[in-house]
């Protein structure tokens, strides 16, 4: 590695900077009250519990006939059976009516069933004549009727915290009576493009280069629960980037800045930042490649990620990072983030650079009849093409210069979306190994 280098980057794993970052910022999940219409995809912060048995009644599960089961043991096709029509349950409002020996009463889907009945019999199933119904068989208790608690009893924990706010939970919340619900905000993740080739404005996109880099990874901030907040392009100018920065963490839980960080005359994130009176040094530096310049402060005690520029390092320094920051903000876990399968390598991967980090290369999956396969797509930290082409990347563990072909390997998908993708596309996941 490059001595000149080394003398300016303490290179740090992944692993050690979240652990400094956690312990020494104001990073911590906050507990917020919502309304139960506004919490799809938030995380519970409260056990979900059950307070009512549900159903709260023993309710019928077709439209047809309550009647007491004993009431129908000899009814066959030889000797059909009639039973008195005494009353009609047409909506599911509370009643208090009941029946009595060789009485049925009419029942709609989800009605509540009279008193001492213990069966439902469908429409279908009966002969109506008059004010009697005619059956041929008898009916087992039980039948066609859903009893008190059989879904959901009293007491019951529904889901538990930690667990994602999913539509079928706000429908029983709502069901329930249960309008408000407690859960963990989503960290404002604040993103900032640096450069004087970069602007913000489409408009002047002809003049200079277009910044999109910020776009990116708001897409992963979403992804993974947090609320990104984009900020105008910001020149290599000291005094610009201190403005922004500290004007972003006012309101906003992380900053992240993307290039500017490695060591250029133009590269004047970290030594600007770093040496604030109020910033506290976490990372120069990364032992990862792709991603390696990813560097940490925390101005305050709130975090600002420093992305490299080039495509390759700023998704690596993302998915090492900013992720798991993202993930704990709201009281998950801090790995194991993201979605993989197992593959099987189909050609041979030397990677003798960094020796002592943990490379990431980026691959493209297929399927054949024995399960995954996983193709390197290679290309310079630069090159957008790999990610275009690719599914998911492999972490090539220190120390370890070759990945042999037909070695099998965990592929960490970039994304849920692309876990959606391959299930749709090849109907199968393997799951986490």
């Amino acid at each position: 590695m490059d001595e000149q280098i080394e003398k300016y980057f303490k290179y740090t794993s992944p692993d050690e900077a979240l652990e400094r970052i956690l312990k020494n910022s104001r990073l911590s999940p906050r507990v917020i009250d919502v309304s139960v219409h506004e919490s799809l995809g938030y995380v519970l912060a409260e056990d979900i519990v059950s307070t009512i048995p549900i159903p709260i009644d023993n309710i019928a599960h077709f439209d047809g006939y309550a009647v007491r089961s004993s009431d129908t043991l000899k009814a066959s096709t030889i000797n059909p059976l009639r039973l008195k029509v005494v009353g009609r349950i047409d909506s599911i409002r509370e009643h208090n009516l009941d029946i009595k020996d060789g009485e049925t009463v009419y029942v709609v889907t989800g009605a509540k069933i009279p008193k001492n009945a213990d069966a439902v019999i469908p429409v279908e199933r009966v002969r109506l004549l008059g004010e009697y119904i005619e059956i041929l068989e008898p009916v087992k208790r039980g039948e066609h009727v859903t009893f008190r608690g059989a879904d959901i009893d009293g007491g019951e924990i529904i889901q538990k915290k930690g667990d994602i706010v999913r539509p079928q939970t706000i429908k029983y919340l709502l069901d329930t009576g249960r309008y408000r619900v407690k859960v963990y905000d989503k960290p404002r993740v604040a993103l900032i493009g640096i450069g004087d080739e970069l602007t913000s404005n489409i408009e002047e996109a002809n003049g200079k280069k277009l910044e999109t880099s910020s776009i990116m990874v708001s897409y992963y901030v979403k992804e993974f629960g947090g609320v990104p907040i984009r900020f105008e392009a910001v020149p290599d100018s000291p005094s610009q980037i201190i403005k922004t920065v500290k004007n972003s963490l006012r309101e906003n839980d992380i900053c992240v800045t993307i290039g500017g960080v490695s060591l250029g005359v133009r590269d004047l994130c970290w030594t600007t930042l770093s040496k604030l009176p109020e910033s506290m040094p976490i990372a120069r530096g990364l032992k990862v490649q792709p991603g390696r310049a990813t560097s940490v402060v925390l101005i305050d005690g709130k975090p600002v990620i420093m992305l490299p520029g080039h495509i390759q390092s700023t998704i690596s320094g993302t998915i090492n990072i900013l992720v798991p920051l993202i993930s704990c903000m709201q009281g998950l876990p801090i790995k194991d983030l993201f979605p993989r399968v197992r593959a099987e390598i189909v050609e041979d991967l030397t990677v003798r650079e960094y020796i002592s980090f943990t490379r990431i290369r980026f691959v493209k999956l297929a399927k054949n009849r024995d399960g995954f396969i996983a193709k390197p797509i290679l290309g310079d930290s630069s090159m957008i093409g790999p990610l275009i082409s690719c599914n998911g990347f492999i972490k090539i563990p220190e120390k370890i210069e070759k990945i042999s072909r037909g070695s099998k390997l965990d592929v960490y998908l970039l994304s849920w979306s692309e876990l959606l993708y391959l299930f749709s596309k090849y109907n199968e996941w393997t799951g986490p190994s």
